[in-house]
């Protein structure tokens, strides 16, 4: 076990007080953590951020390593990641719905190096991501935190009407397949290497999507998923609050008017390229 305030040069901060809350950049602070695991997030930490846009954070805030209690944050094992600070960004892990593209990019890469990877919607996970090197990198269809990831990204980056529940039945089945064909992925998912390729193509696709200015129909989309984890008597007031506005005749004609940015074929024929490239220099 070692004590550390810094991962590649990047300040860990805490921010879960009263003085620094949650969302807030906090305040640098010492993490106690095991040797290897260590070893594994700063090879993981290099290569998220060597292939995101916005490049090497100033801050990432971390809700805790070493934690006396039973699991791998008991052995320094275990890293749950609450948010990260650029320059002239923010990615907060509960604001997941406005950002889905970056979020998914980031843990794309994540899960090529943590067997374990809890997210946004697996409970009681919707602040911050929880890793660890429990068991190995894989994916397996049992897996509910696994399945999640699968399903959240066929929907938001791969534009997939899955259903995202958890459970790897045959719609999921049968969308992975159509990505994988599209991708030029050797089936099944359950082999490691088509996995491995999979994430990292995915995290590209996702970060140049990314990158693209988000135009009022995302933001729109971003409504209607808060509005679908509102209580239900909510829910039923705001969706009809949301349906009048989406009805008017000048908003129709105004929604209608905008140009989505989002070009996937293009950007998954982009990342293609790049790997044929690299293929023809080996």
């Amino acid at each position: 076990m070692k004590s550390i305030n810094s991962i590649n040069g990047i300040p860990l901060h805490y921010a879960r007080l009263t003085s620094h809350p949650y969302g807030t950049i906090g305040e640098q602070r010492n993490f106690m953590i095991e040797n290897k695991f260590l070893k594994v997030l700063e090879s993981a930490f290099d290569e998220v951020f060597t292939l995101c846009p916005l490049g090497p954070p100033e801050a990432i805030t971390t809700a805790g390593i070493f934690v006396a209690k039973s699991g791998q944050h008991g052995h320094g094992q275990a890293f749950d990641l609450d948010a990260i600070f650029w320059k002239d960004k923010t990615l907060v892990t509960l604001n997941f719905v406005h950002q889905k593209l970056l979020y998914l990019g980031i843990e794309s890469i994540l899960r090529k190096h943590f067997g374990i990877v809890l997210n946004h919607l697996y409970p009681n996970h919707a602040d911050h991501w929880h890793l660890d090197t429990s068991v190995s990198v894989d994916y397996h269809e049992s897996s509910k935190s696994e399945t999640l990831y699968l399903q959240m990204v066929l929907k938001y980056i791969y534009g997939k009407s899955v259903i995202i529940d958890g459970i790897s039945g045959p719609q999921t089945r049968g969308f992975t397949k159509e990505v994988f064909q599209r991708l030029k992925i050797t089936e099944p998912i359950t082999t490691i290497v088509n996995y491995l390729k999979f994430l990292d193509m995915t995290a590209k696709i996702a970060f140049k999507l990314s990158e693209d200015k988000v135009t009022p129909i995302q933001l729109l989309a971003n409504l209607e998923a808060v509005i679908e984890t509102l209580p239900t008597a909510n829910k039923q007031e705001v969706r009809q609050a949301l349906n009048s506005f989406l009805d008017n005749m000048d908003t129709s004609n105004w929604i209608n008017s905008i140009k989505d940015d989002h070009d996937l074929e293009s950007v998954i024929d982009d990342v293609l390229k790049s790997y044929n490239h690299k293929s023809q220099k080996k």
